[in-house]
Parts: C-alpha cells; sequence; structure tokens
C-alpha cells in the first residue's frame, strides 16, 4: 500500500499480459472508494486512464480533497481477464486547510515513518478475516499509527523536526500612512491626504518618514529553516527570483535586477490586507519551511507506532527495561519504582536527568535531541521585529 501526502497526485499503474506477451485488455476498468464512501469509476477512454504502450495502463488522478485510506479495484476484460484490489493512504497536510475542520492541525507536517517502516518494525504483524475456509491473512494498515507516533515524538522533541510544510505570507507593517507603498516607483495613495514623495532612501509624507511605509530591503519569515521560496508576488504578478535571494534560511532579501544591477529593488511596506493576492496593491511570499527528522527519529518513530499498533490491537507490550516485579505465566521480571512513560528531572531519586520510556530506539532519540525535555526550541524575541503573518491567522 502506498502513502500520498494530501496534495499529491495519485498514479495506479498496471501491467496486462496474455502467454507471457504484453496484451492490451479490450476493457480496463478502475473502481475508487474514498474514505467518505463514494465510489468513482474510470476505463479505459476516459482522461485519466492512459495507455502509455501496449499493456502498460495508468491511472493519473488529481490530488484528493479528503485524506484518510482509499481502496480500489482493477478489472480487465476481453483479450485479457484479470482483476486486482488495492489500497493506498492520503496523509493529511497541515499547509492545506480543511473546510470543514475550524481548528489548528497539531504535529509535524509529515508522518516521520512510512507504514511500511512500522510494519517492518512489528515484524510483519498480520491480521485474519473472513470464516471458515475463506479466512485471509492480510498486511495491517499503519499509516494510523505511523501518523500518531510521528506527532508525539514531535513534541516530546521540542518540535524541532517538522518536516517540510509550506505556507503564504503577507507582509505588512501595522502602521498607517495613508498610501500604499507597492513595486518599483509605484505609490497608492488618498487623494484627500498630501502625496508622498520618495527620496532615494525612503517614503516621506505630510513632512516626515515616521509613519513606516517606508520600503524594505529584507523580510524576517517564521519556520526555521526556510527550504525554499517558492513564490514572491506583488501586485499579483509574481516576481523574477533573480531578483531576490535566501540568507541564513530566513531571511528574503532583495537584490537589483541583473539586467539592470544599478537599480535598487525594495520590498513594500504596506499593503491591502483585505484583498486576494491576485489583486493590485498586495503582496504575498510562498515558501516551504521545515527540518526533516534524523535517521534515528525515523526508526524511534517506527518503534513507537509498531507499540502503538500492539496497544490498540489487545498484543503484549514491549516491557520498559528495568522493572519491579510482574508476574507473566509464572515468569518474574523485576522492575523499577519508576512507572511513568516519559521524563525524568534531575530531582527525581537522584536519577540522571533524562528519558525512560523503556523503548531503546524512542529513548536514543529523545536523549541525543531533547535531553533536557524543553517543550519547544528557544526563540530569541527582539522588539520591533515582526514576522510575516501567514494567510488566514
Amino acid at each position: 500500500m502506498a502513502d500520498y501526502t494530501q496534495g499529491t497526485p495519485i498514479e495506479i499503474s498496471d501491467t496486462f499480459t496474455a502467454d507471457g506477451v504484453l496484451t492490451n485488455p479490450t476493457t480496463v476498468t478502475y473502481t475508487i472508494l474514498g474514505p467518505d464512501g463514494v465510489s468513482t469509476v474510470y476505463v479505459n477512454g476516459d482522461p485519466e486512464v492512459t495507455n502509455p504502450s501496449v499493456g502498460e495502463f495508468l491511472l493519473s488522478l488529481a490530488p484528493p480533497g479528503n485524506p484518510g485510506l482509499y481502496s480500489y479495484s482493477v478489472v480487465a476484460t476481453g483479450a485479457v481477464e484479470a482483476a486486482r484490489d488495492g489500497s493506498f493512504y492520503v496523509i493529511p497536510n497541515p499547509a492545506i486547510p480543511d473546510p470543514d475542520v475550524d481548528w489548528a492541525v497539531v504535529g509535524p507536517c509529515q508522518p516521520w515513518a512510512s507504514s511500511q517502516a512500522v510494519w517492518d518494525c512489528c515484524g510483519q504483524p498480520m491480521t485474519t478475516i473472513g470464516e471458515g475456509s475463506d479466512q485471509e491473512e492480510c498486511p495491517v494498515d499503519m499509516t494510523q499509527y505511523a501518523l500518531e507516533a510521528s506527532q508525539v515524538l514531535y513534541e516530546l522533541s521540542a518540535r524541532q523536526f517538522s518536516g517540510s510544510c509550506e505556507k503564504t505570507v503577507r507582509p505588512c507593517s501595522p502602521r498607517f500612512c495613508g498610501f500604499q507603498v507597492l513595486s518599483r516607483g509605484y505609490v497608492v495613495w488618498d487623494p484627500y491626504l498630501w502625496n508622498p514623495y520618495w527620496n532615494n532612501y525612503n517614503w516621506w509624507w505630510n513632512g516626515t518618514d515616521s509613519c513606516g511605509c517606508g520600503p524594505l530591503d529584507r523580510i524576517k519569515l517564521s519556520g526555521y529553516p526556510v527550504r525554499e521560496i517558492t513564490e514572491v508576488k506583488i501586485d499579483g504578478v509574481v516576481i523574477d527570483p533573480e531578483t531576490y535571494r535566501l540568507d541564513e534560511r530566513r531571511w528574503l532579501v532583495r537584490v537589483p535586477d541583473p539586467d539592470e544591477p544599478d537599480i535598487a529593488l525594495f520590498w513594500p511596506n504596506c499593503q491591502a490586507m483585505g484583498l486576494p493576492d491576485t489583486m493590485a496593491g498586495t503582496f504575498s511570499v510562498t515558501y516551504r519551511y521545515g527540518q526533516d527528522p534524523p535517521p534515528l527519529g525515523i526508526h524511534a518513530a517506527a518503534q513507537l507506532g509498531c507499540e502503538l499498533y500492539k496497544a490498540c490491537a489487545g498484543m503484549t507490550c514491549a516491557l520498559p527495561t528495568g522493572t519491579t516485579r510482574v508476574n507473566r505465566q509464572g515468569i518474574t521480571i523485576e522492575r523499577l519504582a519508576f512507572t511513568s512513560w516519559g521524563f525524568i528531572s534531575k530531582n527525581q531519586r537522584g536519577v540522571a536527568p533524562g528519558w525512560r520510556t523503556g523503548l531503546p530506539l524512542v529513548d536514543t532519540f529523545l536523549n541525543t535531541y531533547n535531553r533536557a525535555g524543553l517543550q519547544r526550541r528557544p526563540v530569541f524575541w527582539a522588539p520591533g521585529r515582526q514576522y510575516a503573518r501567514t494567510v488566514g491567522q
């Protein structure tokens, strides 16, 4: 079973043969059942179903709107008779708002471990379905447990590893000037107020430059580290990437156009926040940010996901290392009096501070990347410094 992040196109491919020779079936039918219970049928001849070469068929779907588990069937008739079933999971993407959900999505932007990674860590657990002679063993879908484990470790590791996230921000000064500084040389002003003018350094209005609408040479973006600037728009027009750069993984810096190196360019400091960023008088920045979890964190999420699955399935979970007396089928295991799952401070029983979850990979990861048990990475705030405002927040 494949995992797709919400917003990613779906592709399902099939190869058909007759007597070992690649052959096109007369009809190929794909039936997709979504998590909302709605079925959609696609057949060869539809735009979504292509036949790149003899015997090869490809179903290409636009990114599904709903996250969750999708199941599908493929049926071939005519020159080739064949059928198979399959499934894929669409992982929720916090960067894509859900109109049916009015609260913020908590956790990393992508799960740290895949369904397959959790499955492998558990030793490929199986489940039995059907009755009597029709019983069939099927692999357990571990995607949900991978998501839950990733969210837990994201929080316990001080929210350092969010994975790749995307957001659009609208930089704007909170101070009002009566006019709008936009792209090079363009100003919108209130005809009932004094007209502003440019003195090669900033905009003046009403005899002063203190209103805060002077242009900026750089903008601070929230979310560290910034991985990539996807798009910048001023007045609804996409700006040439050659006219800006990313510094220190957080500063969007304006630079001269290579074709006009002697002309200084600046970012707007004010804009009409009530307008969509496709219209004149607006300014927006779309970018990707966030740090991927280290390999140890990925393995830790797989181990924790496995234990979450076992707990949900009513199976025996891995016992924490160091135990007090526990009797299981005549076997006595010694266990420390420490009964909580998590962090030990330096004041508890003289034990060195650190994590004691009982899961070796989880403990090693957390004691490596957040031994002090911080709730989030340290942040430095300076008066007067503001991040660009995220759209819709």
